[in-house]
């Protein structure tokens, strides 16, 4: 199927991709129609460019670059800039269709739906699309699907009326009358208000009154607050809505000119924020921010998941506001068809973005449309890259599983180093943008949105899978079934109980599990680990992680898709304390700061008398190292600063420290693929997964119930 992209520079891209493979929760939809936004995606498209020049504006980004080039070296950080440069970003967020395919757990939805849809990377410009259930709505049958495509901005348009909550009779400004700001009026006008609509320029003034407003002002100039006073009696607008886009601070400031004492000014569109006060405070004027479609909106529970809130306590959520939207257009209420200047196949849509983003005011709405509707059996799922074949060499032929921003970081320079022992031979990723870009990365033939059409490709010898924790533990037994190695990310699994399924999987295939606990490989890790090796009697092992906070609804925080901090990522650490001291966990007590699980003490007890702490916590500044390793045994210590430096105090071994930190990720991957073509023995293993897992799940359990916990007691 044909998608729409722009890159990190702003340079637009259509290309031919696999369409998606339907999930849980969302309906897959054969696009008909999408609205290309003249205001949202032509900025996403002009804000390339100079990636210095964009990093200058914010500080922080320029933080993050000067640690990352101490980290990672220089050559490595230009890598990573570069490839967030040139990754493939999906464009659209309004479009309107047909449902082919329904997801579990879906209800309200059958095959043959004609549906509109919401969201930016769901409602994409595409010729197929998997949408959550609560980001689409059905199309009354008045409605044309070229209209319907329009039900997201006019989603937009409905929740910034509502922000500014008119009644019957009052005046309202609508403040830049391009796409939304014509719906708004149209609303408004639904709505029993008078509408004074106002625009720098006349050609889209002239629109608006071809809809039938009367009052029309040409805004920027000294007199627009004069002729709104003098519309109004003197009083001044009721409400003003800002819909235009600008960086200027004017609109607002205006806005609190034109309107009445303690009237509303509601900001839809992107202006600038530098407010003049006088205005402001001498007539008490309620400024409001209306947010994009409604509530649910940036709330992965209600757009993910498909939770709602209850209809008594919110009344207008972003699902019910596409809902009433497409209402006022099957009443005529609102009309869109003079709203349309264009229409182009999504074939031309470089010819299409040319004139959305263009500079001629008289553009308003730019549509693409699709070919026929197809059915879900008709769908292609996986594409094949042109003039490249299979590998038919001694290399291990792989297929990377989830080609997100950790694997291109990560495993992709190190299967390129490794070049000389394996060959990506597929690429499956849950969009097919990211599967097609990462194949022509790494020359693979095909790429895919589905696993379970590559996982049985005879030409596939191991799969390297670094998707979201919750598929771990399936996409190994799909693997292990399919008679295929494994190299899977940490965690093995989200519970004991799913680890021990990929055990069993693993053992009764007869295939190799590994785990990515590559802080095991470290260079550092193995001198630390062989100056222990001849000291005797318990150890002391302090792990401390300056984890940093994540921000509120990031996935890895998600107990069911993550499995929160302990769990996705404090599995390393344990993995680490047991292998360093060469001695298995037997019991752990738990200690959280607040009633935070992912901010932790953990006491770690072994069979052979040691103790590991870990001390994971988000308290702490990000400009600080963020792990130290310490351990007491012997009479001597011996300390790993976040894996760039290693200290032995009265420990045999030398002191050293690394010009970049190695976390051991290329030292792990050789180790795999040395084990699958037989050369070495395999270092990591699913039943180090397994017992890594342990350790988390006890460490939870004990912040549960406040006591020691026995590892025994979870087999």
């Amino acid at each position: 199927m044909k998608q729409v992209f722009f890159d990190g520079k702003g340079n637009l891209h259509v290309k031919d991709v696999p369409s998606p493979s339907i999930v849980s929760g969302s309906i897959l939809v054969q696009n008909a129609s999408s609205l290309i936004s003249t205001g949202t995606e032509a900025m996403a498209l002009s804000g390339g460019g100079s990636l210095l020049g964009s990093a200058l504006r914010r500080p922080e980004l320029v933080r993050r670059g000067l640690k990352l080039i101490a980290d990672r070296g220089i050559k490595n950080a230009l890598r990573i800039i570069k490839d967030a440069s040139e990754s493939w970003y999906p464009l659209g967020y309004s479009s309107a269709g047909t449902v082919i395919q329904v997801g579990d757990g879906v209800k309200g939805f059958v095959v043959g739906d004609r549906v509109a849809c919401a969201g930016a990377g769901y409602a994409n410009h595409a010729d197929i699309i998997s949408v959550p259930s609560n980001l689409a709505v059905k199309v009354p049958s008045s409605i044309a699907l070229r209209e319907a495509c329009f039900a997201t901005v006019g989603a937009i348009a409905m929740q910034g009326v509502r922000r500014a909550g008119p009644t019957l009779g009052e005046n309202v400004v609508v403040m830049g009358t391009g796409l939304i700001g014509l719906l708004t009026a149209q609303i408004l006008r639904t709505n029993g208000c008078t509408v004074i609509c106002m625009d720098l320029s006349e050609s889209r003034l002239a629109i608006a009154k071809d809809l039938g407003f009367e009052n029309v002002l040409l805004a920027g100039t000294d007199s627009a607050t004069q002729s709104v006073l003098d519309l109004t009696e003197n009083a001044g607008a009721d409400a003003v809505i800002v819909t235009a886009a600008t960086r200027s601070s004017r609109p607002v400031n205006d806005a609190f000119a034109m309107c009445r004492e303690r009237g509303r000014v509601v900001i839809v569109g992107a202006v600038g924020m530098e407010l003049e006060r006088e205005e402001y405070y001498r007539k008490e004027i309620d400024l409001r921010i209306s947010r994009s479609y409604g509530p649910g909106r940036y709330d992965s529970d209600y757009e993910e998941k498909g939770l709602t809130y209850p209809l008594g306590y919110v009344r207008w959520t972003e699902t019910r506001n596409l809902e009433a939207f497409l209402g006022l257009l099957a009443l005529g209420n609102v009309k869109v068809d003079q709203l349309i200047s264009s229409e182009y196949s999504i074939d031309q849509a470089m010819l299409a973005y040319d004139e959305a983003t263009g500079d001629d005011t008289e553009v308003i709405g730019v549509m693409l449309t699709y070919p026929e509707h197809q059915t879900a059996e008709k769908v292609d799922k996986t594409w094949r890259l042109p003039s490249v074949i299979n590998a038919r060499d001694d290399r291990v032929k792989l297929m990377l599983v989830g080609p997100g921003h950790f694997a291109r970081a990560i495993h992709l320079p190190n299967l390129k180093v490794l070049s000389k022992k394996v060959v990506v031979q597929a690429v499956v990723s849950g969009t097919g943008g990211s599967a097609r870009q990462t194949a022509e990365k790494m020359s693979a033939p095909v790429a895919s949105t589905d696993i379970s059409e590559v996982i049985l490709n005879e030409d596939v010898d191991a799969a390297l899978i670094a998707t979201r924790h919750n598929l771990h533990s399936q996409q190994c037994i799909a693997a292990a079934e399919a008679g295929k190695h494994i190299f899977v990310e940490k965690p093995l699994g989200l519970s004991v109980d799913e680890c021990i399924e990929v055990l069993q999987a693993v053992e009764k295939a007869q295939v190799l599990c590994t785990v990515g606990f590559n802080r095991r490989f470290s260079s550092l890790s193995m001198s630390l680990r062989d100056s222990l090796s001849n000291v005797t009697g318990p150890k002391q092992i302090i792990y401390r992680v300056n984890a940093g906070r994540l921000p509120q609804g990031h996935w890895l925080l998600d107990p069911a898709v993550g499995g929160g901090r302990l769990i996705g990522e404090g599995c390393h650490f344990f993995d680490f304390m047991s292998w360093m001291l060469n001695s298995d966990a037997v019991s752990v007590t738990a200690q959280s700061t607040g009633d935070s699980s992912d901010d932790v003490s953990v006491v770690v007890k072994y069979n052979d008398g040691s103790v590991g702490t870990l001390i994971y916590t988000d308290l702490g500044s990000v400009d600080f190292s963020k792990e130290r390793i310490e351990i007491y045994a012997g009479g001597g210590i011996g300390v790993i600063d976040d894996f760039r430096s290693l200290s032995l105090h009265r420990l045999p071994g030398t002191s050293r420290k690394l010009r970049i930190v190695d976390k051991g990720y290329l030292a792990l991957l050789d180790n795999f693929l040395s084990a699958v073509r037989g050369d070495e023995s395999l270092c990591v293993n699913a039943l180090d997964g397994l017992n890594a897992t342990l350790c988390a799940q006890a460490a939870l359990e004990s912040l549960s119930s406040e006591k020691r916990v026995s590892i025994k007691s979870y087999l």
